[in-house]
């Protein structure tokens, strides 16, 4: 897990988010050479949801995705910010990802990134409120996710939403260059 702090880069473990727009292609390259991930994710959230939010800041569940991420995904979110940051930070990469109106919040997109390029998108429709609940579900679709993907099994979890969002179409530098021109244009 990966937090993406809104004003500088946290202490230890994270990125600042300007920071990490600059240089996310360089990231997902360095956790790939370094074998740090094979496939990365999003958690986006509502400002609104405040179970959600609590879970994400929990560090007994930080540790426990973690975990179960390990080596094979890294899981990027957003840690705190206000309502505007939270509504930009999920309004461009959605966009930039292209699944921007295909699915509601919270929900996880994971995708890969092959030769430089964003490939094998794929949304995790999130629907439990509580915090208990809300908890099991996440590391449930981050175990899901990866399970498929080592095995290639298309089994699914009854109580996800899966979406599967076209093959390849940006490169992991246009998507810098397009979340810093977007990121730019709302603030």
């Amino acid at each position: 897990m990966t937090p993406i702090y809104e004003q500088g880069s946290g202490q230890g473990i994270g990125h600042g988010r300007e920071q990490f727009i600059k240089r996310f292609d360089e990231i997902c390259a360095e956790h790939l050479e370094k074998k740090r991930a094979r496939s990365f994710a999003f958690v986006f959230y509502d400002f609104n949801n405040k179970a959600l939010r609590r879970i994400l800041r929990d560090q007994g569940v930080f540790a426990e995705l973690d975990r179960t991420s390990g080596k094979q995904l890294s899981l990027f979110y957003l840690h705190g910010g206000d309502r505007g940051a939270v509504e930009s930070f999920n309004q461009n990469f959605l966009s930039v990802l292209g699944v921007e109106g295909k699915t509601d919040l919270p929900c996880v997109v994971f995708f890969k990134v092959d030769a430089g390029n964003v490939t094998d998108v794929k949304i995790a429709q999130l629907d439990s409120a509580d915090l208990v609940h809300g908890f099991r579900e996440l590391a449930k679709v981050v175990e899901e996710y990866l399970s498929s993907s080592s095995s290639g099994s298309g089994a699914r979890y009854a109580a996800i939403k899966w979406l599967k969002v076209g093959g390849k179409f940006v490169t992991a530098g246009a998507f810098s260059a397009i979340l810093k021109k977007g990121i730019e244009y709302l603030f």
